[in-house]
């Protein structure tokens, strides 16, 4: 069995998407346009895709309960290192402008590309390629003497793609 060690990934945001974007009900190709590469701010990175149970039980099922897949949707949680530099993770309030991954009042389609390695795409470096919707999240926080971290949750719209090339 092979091992793997997460130890260089590649995250990028933006606003838009060459290509077919991800999350319309068709093969995404393409890369973010204008993407800010936020890499060097996040010390954690989950894509947690979940399907509904959706129960269609009968009288012809002999008291047994049936069941089938509904529909899907995902949540992608990062967590960043802080810091209100304007170059580093504060920057990211702003991406998009006022409808960035960290304003109030996003209303925006912002897309993310999250690779295990920092090579380029390919059969061993999969990207796995969202759109997703700011809903808001944790701008200030932390303890005293602690390392300060930010931690940011976005659910997913549309379907999520794994991208080789």
């Amino acid at each position: 069995m092979a091992a793997f060690v997460l130890s260089s990934a590649t995250i990028q945001v933006g606003t838009a998407w060459t290509g077919t974007a991800p999350g319309a009900a068709v093969t995404a190709s393409g890369t973010i346009t204008s993407a800010v590469d936020i890499s060097a701010l996040v010390t954690s990175v989950e894509l947690s895709l979940q399907t509904d149970e959706v129960e269609f039980t009968n009288f012809a099922s002999a008291g047994w309960r049936q069941k089938t897949s509904g529909l899907q949707m995902g949540t992608v949680a990062l967590t960043l290192n802080d810091d209100y530099a304007a170059s580093l993770s504060d920057a990211i309030f702003g991406l998009g402008g006022t409808v960035g991954i960290m304003s109030a009042n996003s209303t925006a389609t912002l897309y993310m590309d999250i690779r295990p390695t920092s090579s380029a795409r390919s059969a061993t470096c999969p990207s796995y390629v969202l759109r997703f919707l700011n809903l808001g999240g944790s701008i200030v926080g932390g303890s005293v003497g602690a390392l300060a971290l930010k931690t940011l949750t976005f659910p997913t719209t549309g379907v999520v793609s794994r991208l080789t090339s």
